[in-house]
């Protein structure tokens, strides 16, 4: 019977999953994973990884099923809602450093369900582009025939297609556009963030991490001798966490908004602060100046001129008495 089963499933190339979520504890990194083994051969077939330091991404709960892993990590990709870089080191890592025999033993691992064989494994891989060793780890393994991930992925595909069909096309009607901003933050004079409100004008800078955020930036003539300067933003929707986590989306042009998380009780720079020192130091002109000095200059010449006057008749009174 057991040989059967190894025929059938070496013959139908089975898969075993893992899927897991991750948080680096001293880097403020959170990620998410999902690695495809082949149940015939025992080996990785594929993997994806993302990570981010928005700690909505360990939200995502690891059982889930493996499609809608897959999903979140593909649709997360396409927003842009990761950071890119540590993502392409993650992938990297995890596929060389699972190949050929250390694959193969974590595929045994996930077999036989040892989670602290497995927890130990995946940690020593995810220590280099993590960059931090306190990593907190969550796995949980599915078992799926090929024939059912076969039709999930078609079924996936078909309404998609079907979707993408009912949608209007751009020309009608436009999707809003959210990138990655920072808060720009004035420590004395800032509105604190606790008392920010809805139509709040504040500034923001743009993150260059992706193609969509370099496209903003230009667009909004944000880039000036190779820096990004700050733009101005207005505030649409202002969402607390249960931990204190503030996430702020704002409007920073024509169907374009942008996105921050801020975990600090931090200050932020108001718009109107740009102008607020043109107008209220604004320098008198030269003619301004010159009235203010002619009432002064004036008073002390007709004073001059009146104390000479009484002197004089000073003395002649004095002479006419002796």
């Amino acid at each position: 019977m057991a040989d059967s089963e190894d025929f059938l499933a070496a013959e139908n190339g089975n898969h075993m999953i893992l899927k897991g979520r991750l948080k680096a504890v001293e880097t403020n990194t959170y990620g998410l994973f999902i690695i495809f083994f082949n149940d015939s051969t025992g080996t990785m077939d594929s993997l994806m990884a993302i990570a981010s330091h928005y700690s909505s991404l360990y939200d995502i709960d690891p059982h889930l099923p493996w499609y809608m892993i897959e999903e979140n990590i593909t649709d997360l990709r396409w927003k842009g809602d990761i950071a890119v870089n540590i993502s392409i080191d993650l992938q990297n890592y995890m596929e060389s450093g699972l190949e050929r025999d250390r694959g193969s033993e974590l595929y045994g691992c996930v077999k036989n369900n040892d989670e602290t064989r497995i927890d130990s494994l995946l940690q020593a891989l995810l220590i280099k582009p993590l960059g931090d060793r306190n990593i907190e780890l969550e796995t949980v393994s599915e078992f799926i025939t090929k024939a059912s991930m076969e039709n999930i992925r078609k079924e996936r595909d078909k309404s998609k297609a079907k979707d993408a069909q009912q949608k209007p096309s751009p020309t009608t009607e436009k999707e809003p556009s959210t990138v990655n901003v920072d808060l720009v933050l004035a420590p004395v004079s800032g509105i604190p963030i606790y008392e920010l409100q809805v139509g709040d004008k504040i500034m923001v800078k743009l993150v260059d991490m992706s193609t969509k955020g370099r496209y903003y930036i230009d667009l909004l003539g944000a880039r000036v001798n190779g820096n990004i300067i700050p733009v101005p933003a207005e505030v649409t929707d202002i969402k607390k966490s249960e931990d204190s986590e503030y996430t702020i989306i704002c409007k920073i042009g024509e169907d374009a908004y942008g996105k921050a998380v801020e975990t600090e009780l931090v200050k932020l720079k108001r718009y109107d602060e740009l102008f607020q020192s043109t107008t209220d130091t604004e320098l008198p002109s030269i003619d301004e100046i010159t009235e203010k000095r002619k009432f002064p200059l004036f008073v002390v010449v007709v004073g001059g001129l009146m104390f000479v006057v009484v002197f004089i008749f000073l003395i002649m009174w004095f002479y006419n008495i002796l």
